[in-house]
């Protein structure tokens, strides 16, 4: 859906894309923080790894429920409250990433911050999406 910009005059990306062009005629979406909580709100696992997924999951639901999919998110924010957690899991979060992307990736920021909304969070998302 989006054309896809990563110039030679930088890195090769891997897991994000540098830029991303949405086409002309899409209505922007932002998509607020979202944890792993279930449909009350509650967290239901204390690992990373599950809540990782768990929040993909809810950043889709709310993107689905605009008629979106995976594919309509231009820009996706990573919250990560343990860093060495999630190096040391990265091959099974890739694992997760691709059962609901693929190969494909937005534009990606991942920050690593002290403390989430509720504190059993270890992950929180937010982001941009262009829906018809």
């Amino acid at each position: 859906m989006f054309d896809k910009v990563n110039p030679p005059t930088r890195h090769n990306p891997s897991g994000y894309t540098h830029g991303v062009i949405v086409p002309n005629g899409k209505r922007m979406m932002f998509i607020s923080g979202q944890l792993s909580g279930n449909i009350e709100g509650v967290l239901e696992s204390d690992d990373l790894v599950t809540q990782f997924g768990q929040c993909l999951d809810n950043v889709l639901k709310v993107v689905e429920a605009a008629g979106g999919t995976a594919d309509s998110i231009a820009k996706l924010k990573v919250f990560i409250t343990d860093f060495p957690t999630y190096h040391a899991k990265k091959t099974e979060i890739a694992v997760l990433w691709s059962a609901r992307f693929g190969a494909e990736y937005p534009a990606m920021t991942i920050i690593d911050v002290k403390e989430l909304f509720d504190p059993r969070g270890k992950v929180e998302m937010e982001a941009i999406a262009y829906v018809d």
